[in-house]
Order: C-alpha cells, then structure tokens, then sequence
C-alpha cells in the first residue's frame, strides 16, 4: 500500500519535472512471473524512479549499499530497495550480500520483478559501458530457487535522457523483447560469458549513443530542436529510431565536418550570450518578446510563492554533492519530499488560524502553473534581453537544424 502511494506521487512528480516521458516497447514486459529488469544507469536513481512509474507491476531494486544508513531504513524498505555492497564497503559489509542475495532469490522466486544496472557503475554520459558478469550471477544464482518449469525471464530497457539535470527536457525509454535465462550455474563461466554477451547485445540499441564524448553537445542541440522545434509531434512510435538515427548522424562527424562546425558555432555563441542552457529549450530563442515577458511573469509568481524552495535546496545539493551523477537525483529526491510537506504545513496552518481552505489549492495551482514554464528565470531574461540581430540569427540557426534533421531523417522516413 506504502509503495503505491509513493509510486502514484513519484509518477505525478516526474510527469511534472520531465516535459515529455515516451515510452516504448510496452508490449514485451511480461506481466507477471519471475523477471530481472536490466536497464542502463545515466543518472543514479533516477532512472529507477522512472521504471517503477512506468512498468506496470512492483518493482525491487539492488541498489549500492553505502546508501543505506540505518535511519533510513524504513524508507528502504517501503520503497522494495535491497542492499549490494563493493569490495570497498569493507569485508563486514561484503558478508552481508550472502543474506540479500538470498532475499533477492526468494523474491524472484515468488514471481516478483528486480531491478539491476548491469554496467554497475553510474556515469551521466550518452554511452553503454561494459555489461559486467553481476547479472548472469543473479539469474544462474536465480534458478535453483524457480519451481518446476518456471522461467526467469531478462527485459533489457535503454533509458535515454536528453539533460536530467535540466527540469522540462524529455526522457525516452523503450523496452526490449525479453529472453528467457538458460539453464546454468554460477560457476559455469562460459554460460556466464554467453549471458553477459547476449544481454549487452540487446541492451545496446534501446541506448542512444554518442561514441565521442566531444559530440555530447551536439547531439544535444539537435535532439533538443527535433523534441521541441519540430512541426510534427515528436510523441509517436518514431521518436527512439529517429533520435538513433540523428545520433548514429553525429557518430559519422568526419564526413559531416561542415554541419557540426555550424552547430558548434552555435553552442559557442549561446555560451557568448551566457545563455548555454538555451541549448535544452531552442523554442524559448523562437518566442517573442510578450510571450517570454508573460513567462517571466509566470516564474516569477511561481518563485515568490515557493519556487524559490526547490532552488535553494538544488543549489545547496549541488554545492555539496561533487558528482553530476548524483545532483539532480538528490534535489528531484528531496522537493518529492519538501512540498508535500509544505502543503501539509500550509493545510494545518489554515485549520489552526482559521484561513481559508482555498489557500492550500491556490498555493497548488501556482506551483503547478509554474512549472509548466520549463527555463529558469534567468535564461528567459536573457532571452527577452537578446538584442534582434541576435535573436533573428539564433533563429535561422534553428531553422537550418531542422532542415538538416529533416534531410537526416528523410531516408529512413522514406524506407
């Protein structure tokens, strides 16, 4: 009951956070039996948080020990999450796995799904790095405990985000077909480095890559103007093949010096303007000048009336957190936490002084108003402050990128 409650809040929330969450492959989740979710791991928890709102049955999770400080223990397991500790955690700790790999056993055994990030690392990157041996471990491991002609089944998913860091950028997720664990044992090491094969196999293509970290930007810039510029809605069954293909675009930079030297012009002269961020939200570079006035209006109310909360604690969190990985995780982790309980202050508060009860629903409507207005304050400032001969040549930049994606995309569109 618990973990509902905090799946239905975490799904409006990051409904809220992202712009757009599109999903694909729906169809190959299975929907009940023993199923080991093996996804990428971009951005600590976040991706877990996206799964458990997205697939539609609970969901546990194995998820690095250090997190777990026994105060907190209650939420850990209110939230199905199930300790695995490193080498580096200290031998006392690495005893530990016995009885939570057990556990994790017993509950796929049961019929229940598991989340595990086979790259066993978390790096905010446009990349796949190696599948390590950890999940085969756990299927072989798995299968003494099924009964009798049951399957484990494995469901490889890539999560794609364009910015996590940036709230109102997109998120694409898409699912691939599932197989079935073959039948072998811990110690067999070929049938480990088959399964370890297989399933990097077929987590690869679900992942959008940039093989070049020094091509990140530019990817996405033009995944940026295909969301958000393009006259066609991008929320269609298209959207991961087409971003693959812009991606696949970029990885052939040799033979398209001349476009990415356009874009990287581009980048060069948002980050001029001190306006880099603009890189995520290319439409706020289309709008006029009353339109981003009346969306500064809109932020500025939101901020005043308690948007200047998520703020402040997101700079507190990112002076104190030093990975990027984990930045954004924690303040989308700790406003889940501080408006509800905002609002719940604010619900009390009107009961004991007598206020009136649409006070708390105001307060909700603004909040919810002004996070559909994405960019931050700032960067709509700036932008209002553009002088034209700017503003018209970010335009035709933006125009020239979404000619370019439609020649990119064309001949796939056509096959």
């Amino acid at each position: 009951m618990v973990y509902q409650i905090i799946r239905w809040w975490a799904t409006m929330f990051l409904r809220l956070y992202f712009r757009k969450t599109i999903i694909h492959g729906l169809e190959h989740i299975p929907l009940q039996g023993p199923l080991i979710v093996a996804s990428n791991h971009p951005s600590a928890f976040l991706e877990a948080s996206i799964l458990g709102t997205v697939l539609p049955r609970p969901l546990h999770y194995l998820v690095r020990g250090d997190m777990f400080h026994p105060r907190f223990k209650w939420l850990f397991d209110w939230t199905n999450q199930i300790p695995i500790y490193r080498q580096k955690d200290g031998i006392s700790n690495l005893r530990k796995n016995a009885s939570s790999f057990e556990l994790t056993y017993q509950k796929l055994a049961a019929g229940d799904a598991v989340v595990i990030f086979p790259e066993a690392k978390t790096i905010l990157e446009k990349r796949m790095r190696p599948i390590q041996r950890g999940t085969a471990h756990l299927a072989f491991g798995t299968l003494p405990y099924l009964k009798e002609g049951e399957e484990l089944r494995i469901l490889p998913v890539g999560v794609n985000f364009t910015e996590p860091r940036f709230p109102g950028t997109d998120v694409v997720i898409r699912f691939g077909p599932s197989f079935v664990t073959q039948q072998a044992t811990r110690e067999d090491r070929d049938a480990i480095e088959s399964f370890t094969e297989r399933l990097s196999e077929a987590m690869s293509p679900l992942i959008i890559q940039v093989e070049d970290e020094g091509y990140d930007k530019h990817y996405d810039a033009l995944a940026s103007v295909y969301l958000k510029c393009m006259p066609s809605n991008p929320n269609t069954a298209g959207v991961h093949d087409d971003l693959r293909q812009l991606s696949g675009w970029i990885n052939q930079h040799q033979e398209h010096h001349q476009h990415l030297h356009g874009i990287h012009e581009y980048i060069h002269r948002l980050k001029q303007h001190q306006i880099s961020d603009a890189i995520y939200y290319p439409d706020v570079l289309r709008k006029g000048r009353v339109m981003l006035a009346i969306m500064l209006i809109f932020k500025w109310i939101w901020l005043i009336t308690g948007g200047w909360i998520w703020r402040l604690s997101r700079n507190i969190i990112f002076s104190k957190i030093k990975a990027n990985t984990f930045k954004t995780p924690v303040t989308v982790g700790a406003a889940m936490v501080l408006f509800p309980l905002i609002l719940l202050i604010l619900v009390l508060t009107c009961l004991m002084a007598g206020w009136p009860a649409w006070i708390p629903w105001a307060w909700l409507f603004l909040m919810f108003s002004g996070s559909m207005v994405r960019p931050s304050a700032p960067l709509i400032w700036k932008a209002l402050r553009l002088g034209p001969k700017s503003k018209s040549l970010f335009k035709k930049e933006i125009q020239g990128f979404t000619r370019l994606i439609q020649g990119i995309l064309q001949p796939s569109q056509k096959q």
